[in-house]
């Protein structure tokens, strides 16, 4: 075994082998394949846990898993997958009802949430998953947590405006997510981990409970300490205040594109359109229609803002939201 593997790579390498069920074992793999550092002398163990990893999964899968399998993955749904964490009590499940269609057990005790629970947000013509998961808290919050906020593409991180304790709640949930190598903040998601092992997530920051004065006065102190790091949003779950600007913030955060497609003399559909990652082009496009057409494209006609009806495009034009796209082959 190489001699400069970090303490959290032994750590996890212990829980791996103190590991009862598969999920654990499957978690421990999982965080010892991201804090290994990633260089030559590292290559042959890398794939021994990818390999341990595969294994695992497909017994588990022949099993049918454990009874406690579907806790540990939440199935992506709709234009994006948005996870919801935050301190006990901070209202997370309260936001998700609000805002989805979703009906989470909503409790004035801490840790009603035991299991990932998704729901479906509206914007405009699309919709975006949000996914209400366990508090964060030192000791208490399971590895699976940090597994499905690892994967996803951008996280809520919801906090108590009328919380006594805010900016202690505030640095203890930075604080776990650090030790789980996730960096939370006003920058682009990374889908696998840097040499480090850590994970950029692009995070919205809300201030929930906004009723009331002394809510006004903590989000301006989360404002003055974290603007520059987050997006910061006041709301009230219980009110209704400031709700309607969380789609759009997280359509933006996302950072993702609605083209619309059609077929030659027919007018487009603008009720379904496919979504698609910021910079991608019309390759892309055909690509997400169905993969063997992006090798009989040719060419393709655009019409949106800025552009002349019917423009003729190669493939790798970049498209832009609200782009109508015929396609050539």
């Amino acid at each position: 075994m190489p001699a400069n593997l970090p303490p959290e790579y032994l750590e996890a390498d212990r829980r791996f082998r103190l590991a009862k069920t598969g999920p654990e074992k499957v978690e421990a793999l999982e965080l010892m394949l991201a804090v290994i550092p990633k260089h030559k002398g590292t290559e042959k163990l890398q794939a021994d846990i990818k390999r341990r990893l595969s294994k695992l999964r497909g017994e588990m899968q022949k099993k049918g898993g454990p009874k406690r399998a579907h806790l540990f993955s939440v199935d992506r749904q709709g234009a994006g997958q948005v996870l919801l964490v935050g301190p006990p009590n901070s209202g997370k499940s309260s936001l998700l009802a609000a805002l989805t269609n979703a009906l989470p057990e909503v409790a004035d005790y801490p840790f009603a949430t035991r299991r990932p629970l998704p729901g479906m947000m509206a914007f405009e013509n699309i919709k975006i998953q949000l996914v209400d998961l366990p508090p964060i808290s030192p000791g208490l919050t399971e590895g699976w947590v940090y597994s499905i906020v690892r994967n996803g593409d951008l996280l809520m991180m919801v906090l108590d405006l009328q919380a006594s304790g805010l900016l202690e709640e505030t640095e203890m949930l930075l604080r776990e997510l650090e030790r789980a190598r996730l960096r939370p903040g006003n920058w682009p998601s990374w889908k696998e981990p840097d040499a480090g092992g850590f994970w950029q997530k692009r995070a919205l920051m809300i201030g929930n409970k906004a009723e009331g004065s002394v809510a006004q006065e903590s989000m301006e102190i989360l404002r003055g300490l974290y603007r520059d790091r987050f997006s910061l949003v006041a709301v009230s779950a219980l009110t209704g205040e400031g709700l309607d600007k969380i789609p759009a913030r997280t359509f933006q955060l996302l950072e993702i594109v609605r083209v619309y497609t059609k077929t030659p003399g027919k007018e487009p559909s603008l009720q379904e359109p496919v979504v698609l990652d910021q910079g991608s082009t019309v390759l892309d496009l055909a690509s997400a229609i169905h993969k063997d057409f992006r090798y009989q494209l040719k060419y393709a006609r655009i019409w949106g803002p800025g552009k002349y009806d019917g423009q003729r495009v190669e493939r790798d034009y970049v498209v832009q939201d609200g782009d109508v796209i015929e396609l050539h082959a």
